[in-house]
């Protein structure tokens, strides 16, 4: 295998039967067709090994693992300025997702073009997974400094979300810097359905799939589903995620609150072609985002709408802005007022109700997808961004 011409990095255990995990393949996949070979720099844990090779992709994990989330990113970082100086000479492409792995890349020097995936930045992700983050002044502003120093340093800023590219703009980047390039579905989702398959399972069925942070909605979602057990007795609800212990506490304690246990399963991740199965059983699926700032003012842009629409299978959401730059209501989609389980409920019960609707909003969804979010058009718009940079 010939020296890697760009590198990837991202902290994050790949792969992972997770939303991130489908991402990084995703961009691994565009990056080997314009600039491979590839390098993936990423984390690792337990039996994954440090090196592997799968065509012209090469995978080297940082597997120091430590439990404060800070120390293991330092530990990251230094991993990955390690890897990109013994890369340097070959490397023509950089792209990160993070501070820890973007600082040694724009301040490492040499002629290597550099991009920042922004998904998110860490300032505006840790308030949400760590409560005392905000008050912890001298480390937030650590961090906001690091950030800067890649989002001023960086030669490109590629972004899914037009409310994160303002917000980019808000933190003093020109919006000449900033490409937006939407996610998209793994080609597995775009399979044509098989109906039998689908019934397989027996019962009616909807669903959720994706994390359990707050901001998600779940909760709001199980409320909404309280109101609707009556009138729909056949109808059950799955939650398909990882989610924190706490976080499948907090919902098992809900579940069994409103005395759904018989109604809701808690389901783990599944692999891919397991995960396209189940989507495919559902009459539709939630994406019950709550409005915060992480969603309306940070910006996102949904995998689990993405991969549900290319499935065919029409998604209930909430009314927010990132999520109508993915679903059109009442075309391809359900949208409802945000934070409000009795509008969900309304939302439930006008599809649950009708056939015909639901069989509408899904060609549609089938449509749109494969027009806007399959990985032909997607990589085509990544390898122009890659080639426009490096030129």
């Amino acid at each position: 295998m010939s020296l890697p011409r760009s590198v990837y990095i991202a902290f994050e255990v790949f792969p992972r039967p997770k939303g991130a995990s489908s991402h990084i393949a995703s961009m691994l996949k565009a990056l080997e067709s314009s600039h491979g070979p590839v390098l993936l720099l990423c984390l690792g844990f337990g039996d994954m090994p440090s090196f592997q090779k799968e065509g012209k992709i090469l995978i080297r994990r940082c597997k120091l693992y430590h439990p404060n989330m800070l120390k293991r990113a330092g530990l990251f970082a230094g991993f990955v300025a390690e890897q990109l100086e013994l890369y340097k000479d070959a490397l023509e492409l950089c792209v990160f997702r993070d501070p820890w792995g973007g600082l040694p890349a724009v301040t490492g020097g040499g002629g290597i073009k550099t991009l920042f995936e922004v998904n998110a930045l860490p300032s505006w992700e840790l308030d949400y997974t760590y409560p005392g983050f905000s008050r912890n002044y001298p480390l937030k502003h650590k961090i906001m400094d690091m950030e800067q120093c890649c989002l001023n340093r960086c030669d490109q800023i590629l972004t899914v979300s037009r409310i994160t590219a303002t917000a980019l703009a808000g933190k003093g980047v020109s919006q000449d810097k900033i490409s937006i390039i939407s996610n998209c579905a793994p080609e597995g989702f775009f399979q044509p359905r098989d109906s039998r398959a689908d019934n397989a399972k027996g019962g009616r069925r909807i669903g959720y799939v994706g994390s359990l942070h707050p901001w998600q909605g779940v909760p709001d979602a199980v409320d909404a589903f309280a109101l609707v057990k009556e009138d729909y007795p056949d109808v059950q609800l799955t939650v398909i995620s990882g989610g924190h212990k706490h976080a499948r506490k907090l919902l098992r304690k809900k579940i069994r609150k409103l005395g759904l246990e018989e109604r809701v399963t808690l389901s783990p991740p599944l692999p891919r072609d397991l995960l396209i199965e189940e989507l495919r059983s559902f009459e539709f699926t939630l994406a019950p985002l709550v409005d915060t700032p992480r969603n309306t003012w940070q910006g996102c842009c949904p995998v689990k709408i993405i991969e549900s629409m290319a499935a065919g299978v029409p998604v209930l959401a909430t009314n927010l802005a990132p999520v109508r730059a993915l679903i059109e209501h009442g075309r391809d989609g359900w949208l409802v007022n945000a934070g409000s389980p009795r509008e969900l409920a309304l939302g439930m019960a006008t599809l649950l109700g009708d056939q015909v609707l639901k069989l509408a909003l899904a060609e549609q969804a089938a449509q749109r997808a494969l027009a806007h979010f399959h990985p032909r058009q997607i990589h085509r718009e990544l390898a122009a961004c890659f080639s426009a940079l490096c030129c």
